[in-house]
């Protein structure tokens, strides 16, 4: 079920092809999840504890944990080290941009933190698996590390059959139900989506 839709588009110009890709994306996961009675999706959240701001392109919430998917608008070449640096291509230049993958890890324990304050059982969330997955454009060409692919990153159009895959990794061989049933997701997605804080887009000067 789809719990948040994307927020009404107020950006400009400069920001017009990330919207694009954020259609994109929200589609997808409208096309696969609408009807999913095992998992609820959540788009374009963002909350705030404190100084700091969780932020989640997309979070997916299943019986055994969050999902936190993360768009990277990359094109062309683009190349993972072992240490889990990306190098992307441009002018015929490397530039660093860091770790996708960290970045979303820290988004993702930001919104367990936020979360960790909020509910009356404490340690719920300890139960839970908190995963991320970085998706980049059907147009970027990944060049994987020497230690072979990396669980948390694919191309768009993989990005079901990724899911699926993380999700059963979280269930494991458990033959339980899990701690979040379907009520308490739709409890949980409300929540998220009544504490979520629409990001202003402030055209630069």
């Amino acid at each position: 079920m789809i719990l948040k839709e994307l927020d009404p588009f107020l950006g400009g110009p400069e920001l017009l092809a990330a919207r694009i890709s954020a259609d994109r994306m929200a589609y997808y996961l409208r096309r696969f999840y609408r009807r999913s009675d095992t998992i609820d999706v959540v788009n374009d959240l963002s909350v705030r504890s404190g100084h700091s701001t969780a932020r989640a392109d997309h979070l997916l919430l299943h019986a055994h944990g969050l999902l936190v998917v993360q768009r990277e608008d990359l094109s062309g070449r683009v190349r993972i080290d072992d240490d889990g640096q990306w190098l992307q291509w441009r002018s015929g230049q490397a530039v660093s941009m860091g770790s996708p993958i960290t970045r979303a890890y820290v988004q993702a324990l930001l919104l367990k933190a936020f979360l960790d304050k909020r509910v009356r059982q404490k340690g719920f969330f300890d139960q839970l698996d908190l995963d991320v997955l970085v998706v980049v454009s059907d147009d970027c060409a990944i060049e994987w590390p020497p230690t072979g692919r990396l669980a948390e990153v694919c191309n768009r159009e993989q990005v079901f059959e990724r899911v699926t895959a993380r999700v059963a990794q979280s269930r494991g061989t458990s033959t339980l139900a899990g701690p979040l049933n379907p009520s308490e997701r739709r409890v949980l997605g409300r929540f998220l989506h009544l504490s979520h804080c629409p990001a202003l887009h402030v055209a630069p000067l």
